[in-house]
C-alpha cells in the first residue's frame, strides 16, 4: 500500500518543526500521525520517542496547509474519528500522549485549555468519497445538483444542513412521497455515510417540549428573530442514557427544525475578521448572546453586524439581516477599540453580506427580478 507523500518541500526549516499527533476516538488512544494511505485511511504509529522521526512535521506557526497542501484535512476517510494536535518540538512524545488523553476527560478543563492552541481543526466531518450517491439518486438528488446549489455539498461535508431546500421524492409504504427538504449527512452504526432528510415542518409553539426544555414565548421570539435562543439551556442529548448537558439551541429558518449543540463543543474565536472581541464580549458570546461587531472587509468597506453561537451552523455565525443590535452600539464599540484596528468615522454598511468583486459586477449587470426565485431547485 503506497502512502501519499506529505513531506514538506522546504527541508531547511525542519529543525523548527513540531510533529502531528492524533487522538483516535474509536480506540481512545493518542497516536503519532505518519501520513495518509492510498485508500484514504489515516496512518498512525505508537506514540513514543522512537517513532517521532516518522511523524508528520508541522511548522511552529501551525501552518499545516503550507506544508502539506490545502486538501490534506479532506483526503482521509472517516475524519470524525480523529482529533489532531500540532505538538511543539520540545514536547516529549510520551508527555504529549499523556496530555492529549487526559484532555478527553470531562473533568480536565485546564488540560484542554493548555492544548487549545495546538489543535488542528478539520472543517469536514465527512469525505465526499464516502457519500452514498446511489441512495441520493433514489431521492432524485445528483452530485452536480448539490454542488451547484450555492455551497450545499460543502456545508453537508462539514456536518451542516444544505444551504437550501430541495424537492425530494422517495418510496414509502404510502407510495412515492414528495416534499421540500434540506439535506444533511450522518454516519450509521456501521460507519456508512447516508443522507438525512429534513422536511419543512410546522413552526414550534409555546409550551412545546424540546428534549426536556419547554419553549417559552421569549424563547420563540429570540428563535424567530435571530434563529438562535441567545442563551444556553439544559437539554437531553442522549435519550438512551437520559444524559443532559448545557446546550445552545437554534431554529432553521426554512424547515423550522430545532438543533442543539453542547456548550463544551463550542469553538469561539477571540478575533473575527479584524475585530478583536473584548473579554466582556467574548464572555457574552460564550453565553450564546448576540454580540455586535464592526470590521473592514476585503473590499475595503466597513460593515456593522452581529455574531452569535448557532447550533444549526455548529459554530459562530454572522447574523447580517437578522441582527437585532442597533448600528450605534457597533459604532460605539468600534470607538472603544484601538484606532489602528478600527475607523469609527468611516462609512458603514449595516446589512448585507460583503460580496466578492466579481459577484458584485455580475449583480450590477442583471436586471431586477419581478418574481422571487423558489428555494427548491429542480434536480
Amino acid at each position: 500500500m503506497n502512502d501519499v507523500n506529505l513531506a514538506p518541500e522546504n527541508k531547511e526549516a525542519t529543525p523548527e518543526h513540531g510533529y502531528l499527533m492524533a487522538y483516535d476516538k474509536k480506540e481512545q488512544k493518542a497516536k503519532g500521525v505518519k501520513g495518509i494511505a492510498a485508500n484514504g485511511e489515516l496512518e498512525t504509529l505508537e506514540a513514543n520517542e522512537a517513532n517521532r522521526d516518522q511523524f508528520i512535521k508541522v511548522d511552529q506557526r501551525g501552518n499545516f496547509f503550507t506544508n502539506f497542501g490545502k486538501n490534506f484535512l479532506y483526503q482521509y476517510n472517516n475524519p470524525g474519528r480523529y482529533s489532531l494536535y500540532n505538538m511543539p518540538k520540545e514536547t516529549l512524545v510520551e508527555q504529549a500522549k499523556e496530555k492529549i488523553e487526559a484532555a478527553q476527560e470531562p473533568q480536565n478543563e485546564a488540560v484542554r485549555r493548555e492544548l487549545a492552541s495546538t489543535r488542528v481543526y478539520n472543517n469536514h466531518r465527512f469525505n465526499e468519497r464516502e457519500v452514498n450517491w446511489e441512495q441520493a439518486a433514489k431521492y432524485g438528488i445528483t452530485p452536480d445538483g448539490l454542488k451547484n446549489a450555492k455551497d450545499s455539498l460543502e456545508r453537508m461535508l462539514q456536518g451542516k444542513t444544505s444551504a437550501i431546500a430541495f424537492r425530494v421524492a422517495k418510496n414509502s409504504e404510502l407510495g412515492r412521497e414528495n416534499g421540500d427538504a434540506k439535506l444533511s449527512l450522518f454516519r450509521d452504526e456501521n460507519g456508512a455515510v447516508k443522507f438525512d432528510i429534513h422536511y419543512i415542518r410546522q413552526a414550534p409553539k409555546i409550551g412545546e417540549d424540546y428534549r426536556g426544555h419547554v419553549l417559552t414565548e421569549e424563547d420563540l421570539k429570540a428563535l424567530n428573530q435571530t434563529g438562535n435562543l441567545g442563551k444556553a439551556v439544559d437539554v437531553v442529548i442522549d435519550y438512551r442514557t437520559k444524559e443532559t448537558k448545557s446546550c445552545y439551541l437554534s431554529k432553521d429558518p426554512v424547515t423550522n427544525e430545532l438543533f442543539h449543540m453542547p456548550v463544551e463543543q463550542a469553538r469561539i474565536p477571540r478575533k473575527v475578521k479584524d475585530y478583536t472581541l473584548s473579554p466582556k464580549e467574548y464572555d457574552a458570546a460564550v453565553r450564546g448572546e448576540e454580540v455586535p461587531i464592526r470590521f473592514k472587509s476585503d473590499n475595503g468597506k466597513f460593515y456593522a453586524t452581529s455574531i452569535q453561537m448557532s447550533a444549526a451552523e455548529r459554530g459562530v455565525e454572522f447574523l447580517w439581516e437578522r441582527s437585532t443590535k442597533k448600528l450605534e452600539e457597533a459604532q460605539k464599540q468600534g470607538q472603544e477599540q484601538d484606532g489602528s484596528q478600527q475607523q469609527p468615522h468611516a462609512p458603514v454598511q449595516v446589512a448585507g453580506k460583503p460580496r466578492k468583486k466579481e459577484e458584485a459586477s455580475q449583480q450590477a449587470e442583471k436586471k431586477p427580478r419581478t418574481r422571487k426565485p423558489s428555494i427548491t431547485p429542480k434536480m
